[in-house]
């Protein structure tokens, strides 16, 4: 992934169903996020165009999985089986042990990362709060 991508990113990610778009992902946070964890994300490009990605990162103790994303016709093909198990490999090859990714209940992707091994936390709470800018650039407006 480089930073010359974004805008086609975000074209893939604003028309993905379950992704909301917030102030990191502004093309600044964009890019600060590559500088710390560009070796993490990846894309896949099909006739010189994005048509899958996935952006991950770590803190050093956690590893996580940000805006999976593919384009609608080369769903269920593998397309993003290949980039999470990319995303992973890296991470794992930076020594991370466990990583995490949030997703709206609602989702219907959750099958797809159930199918790639990721389970359902029901011992945990996920707790927010927004410190800078609006709640959500996106559409999604519950908390």
């Amino acid at each position: 992934m480089k930073k010359d991508d974004y805008l086609s990113l975000v074209e893939l990610w604003s028309g993905f169903p379950g992704t909301t778009m917030t102030g990191a992902d502004s093309r600044e946070g964009f890019e600060s996020f590559l500088e710390m964890n560009g070796e993490y994300c990846f894309s896949v490009l099909l006739n010189n165009r994005i048509v899958g990605s996935v952006m991950a990162g770590h803190d050093t103790r956690r590893g996580y999985i940000y805006h999976l994303a593919v384009d609608e016709s080369l769903q269920g093909k593998g397309t993003g089986a290949a980039l999470m198990s990319a995303a992973e490999n890296a991470l794992r090859n930076a020594g991370i042990e466990k990583a995490h990714l949030f997703i709206y209940s609602d989702n219907t992707a959750i099958r797809f990362y159930e199918k790639t091994g990721w389970h359902t936390r029901h011992d945990i709470e996920v707790m927010s709060k927004v410190l800078i800018g609006e709640k959500y650039l996106g559409t999604r407006t519950e908390d």
